[in-house]
């Protein structure tokens, strides 16, 4: 009786979480297969999905820092628009999109760039309404090496 108990209740608790698995997966999905259009290797394990961020750690090479940045916010922006515009209950709606680009300097070293803007400003470059060099001087206002 007792075991029937804790497997009703460890099986209630699995189908409450699905639905919340379920949009996570997908916004990582969406972010993967755009930065795999433009050629960019992206792992599950390279996005963090913070309660009102998304963290995407990525790592380019010498000369292409900014296209990484670029495809990373554009890749989030895109994703944050689906999840809208599916408007489930469950989306993942952050507020903001935090880019970190690792870069090499020598053999072993990397500065990283790190850069935050919101998700609208990342919704507007993924939708196009925002010009990509408007983009990159806004984000390198605030933009972090570390």
């Amino acid at each position: 009786m007792r075991s029937n108990r804790i497997s009703f209740l460890l099986i209630s608790a699995i189908f409450l979480n699905i639905g919340s698995l379920y949009g996570n997966y997908a916004f990582k999905k969406k972010v993967k297969d755009v930065c795999k259009s433009y050629r960019i290797p992206m792992e599950s394990s390279q996005l963090t999905l913070d309660d009102d961020e998304v963290l995407l750690n990525m790592e380019s090479g010498r000369n292409n820092f900014e296209m990484f940045m670029l495809v990373g916010f554009a890749s989030a922006g895109q994703a944050i628009a689906h999840q809208k515009q599916m408007g489930l209950s469950n989306a993942y709606l952050p507020g903001s999109v935090r880019v970190i680009v690792a870069v090499p300097i020598s053999k072993g070293d990397f500065n990283q760039f790190v850069a935050v803007c919101s998700s609208e400003m990342a919704i507007s470059l993924a939708d196009g309404d925002m010009d990509s060099s408007d983009f990159m001087q806004e984000i390198m206002n605030n933009m972090e090496i570390l």
